[in-house]
């Protein structure tokens, strides 16, 4: 109930940092698969141009969808 109330207060649609504060609790929590070929399979997804991007619980993010994944890929390649 409270991460309901909390949500409301938040934008739904987003253009500000979120791959930092995802890799900050990625880095706590150790949430991402670790297959060898996460670079290739984010390409795929950065090859489609996205401009937006959501999960299924969240607000959603606006901007250069392609340049996010590669920096994700880079994250999760490090």
């Amino acid at each position: 109930m409270l991460m309901a109330r909390q949500s409301r207060d938040l934008p739904p649609v987003t253009e500000s940092d979120i791959l930092g504060p995802s890799e900050a609790f990625r880095h706590g929590m150790d949430y991402y698969s670790h297959t060898k070929h996460v670079r290739v399979m984010i390409e795929g997804l950065a090859s489609t141009k996205p401009t937006t991007l959501a999960c299924m619980h969240g607000s959603a993010w606006r901007g250069d969808g392609a340049k996010l994944l590669r920096d994700l890929a880079d994250a999760l390649s490090a």
